[in-house]
């Protein structure tokens, strides 16, 4: 794998484009966070695929399309690369992983398995985070096959909306998995792991971001193990797609979390097109 490009956002973010054997890219984004707006201080977010099948209507990456999965070793080798970097930089040591990168992990299950195998006992990482839009058959083989085992994985469910069919306006390929099937997943995986499974809920102006959002939102999550994560949404200039403004964003959230849990996610790297939404496969030269 070669670095082709390394860009440092304002935040101090890094984002790289890797090319691959093949002549495929893909692209990942390392944060570091003094201020713990992020759970960990250093964390890398990693592509598990060359492009994506789901097709998220906001998404760079699923508006180009799926090209392939990528090897566990492909995967393994963004974390050894940035791993490498941050020792050369002087940033400190990753401290954990998350596959919220190009492409759908959890359609590239085996692969990211052995990559998150192959992290931990060669690097000693042991904190992941895998972002889905909620394959449930694949959720449930993820308590399975790490319920016993060493390395912590949190699940992150890509949420986005408060009712099937606006999900399916965004995420037209969970229409094959409805919310209340991926809630009852989210429910098993945290009471297997004994943690509150995250939900991701960008706002988009005139779609999500309504007063009947937030009463539908409340009655779905309320007394569940999950923990609501509001963010805005990163702009790739797609017709109908509009993000809200900073004051609509904040009412929203605070109406919202005097009802539920309920966070922010402070987006990283949006500067220079390493935020979520925003990953792309480029030509390599």
């Amino acid at each position: 794998m070669e670095t082709l490009k390394r860009l440092v956002s304002k935040d101090g973010s890094v984002k790289y484009l890797f090319k691959l054997e093949d002549n495929h890219t893909v692209e990942t984004l390392y944060m570091h966070d003094d201020g713990f707006k992020l759970t960990f201080n250093s964390t890398v977010c990693i592509s598990s695929q060359v492009g994506c099948r789901v097709g998220c209507r906001f998404c760079a990456t699923g508006r180009q399309g799926f090209i392939r999965n990528l090897a566990a070793d492909e995967i393994f080798q963004q974390v050894e690369a940035c791993s490498a970097d941050c020792r050369q930089s002087g940033f400190r040591p990753l401290e954990a992983v998350v596959f919220a990168g190009m492409g759908e992990p959890m359609l590239n299950y085996e692969n990211v398995k052995q990559a998150i195998d192959k992290t931990y006992r060669d690097l000693g990482i042991k904190d992941f985070e895998i972002v889905t839009v909620g394959i449930v058959p694949q959720i449930r083989r993820l308590i399975e096959d790490f319920k016993n085992g060493e390395s912590h994985i949190r699940l992150n469910i890509s949420l986005h909306a408060s009712n099937d069919a606006t999900r399916k306006t965004l995420i037209p390929y969970t229409s094959i998995y409805n919310i209340s099937d991926i809630i009852e997943a989210a429910v098993e995986y945290s009471r297997a792991f004994n943690e509150r499974v995250r939900m991701r809920y960008a706002l988009f102006k005139g779609i999500n971001d309504r007063d009947e959002d937030i009463d539908s939102l409340s009655r779905l999550l309320a007394d569940k193990p999950v923990k609501l994560i509001l963010s805005q949404y990163n702009d790739n200039h797609i017709p109908g797609l509009q993000a809200v403004p900073e004051e609509h964003f904040m009412r929203f959230y605070h109406r919202l979390a005097k009802r539920i849990d309920c966070g922010r996610f402070f987006n990283f790297g949006s500067d220079i097109k390493g935020g979520c939404g925003q990953l792309s496969q480029v030509k390599a030269v």
